[in-house]
């Protein structure tokens, strides 16, 4: 101990369920893992994927990337909280990466831009009143 590890995890069936993924790469996950008491061991990694995401606005496919680190812990003591819980004598950290994923996807994404829709100088500067709202004016 520590143990190091590189390696590559195909997400993809487990991530299909969500309604804005498309299609994702392999994930590439590296890290270590650390012994942090009896039958508990900490398990730090980085992990970086490509997803094909819906665009939140035009629902066009479009790419984003994530790169990011994470860490969970697993213990076979199952009064620990926020721990995963070791079934068996094999740790299994696919459900650490699967989630780690799907915290820092966003929960909607979009490339359009919509600084061009507004003219500024279309705006009307003189404050006119709507006239469906003019008998509102005598309330204020």
């Amino acid at each position: 101990m520590p143990y190091k590890f590189n390696d590559e995890l195909d997400l993809s069936i487990d991530l299909d369920g969500f309604e804005d993924i498309l299609s994702s790469s392999v994930c590439k996950v590296e890290g270590t893992l650390k012994e942090r008491g009896i039958d508990t061991y900490l398990y730090e990694f980085s992990f970086s994927i490509e997803l094909i995401l819906e665009d939140a606005i035009s629902l066009k496919a479009i790419p984003y990337e994530i790169n990011a680190k994470a860490s969970e812990l697993f213990t076979k003591d199952k009064s620990l909280e926020d721990a995963s819980i070791i079934d068996g004598e094999t740790l299994n950290t696919y459900d650490a990466v699967l989630t780690a994923v799907l915290c820092n996807k966003p929960m909607a994404y979009t490339k359009e831009s919509f600084e061009d829709d507004v003219d500024i100088d279309e705006i009307d500067e003189d404050n006119s009143i709507n006239p469906q709202f003019a008998a509102l004016k005598d309330l204020l």
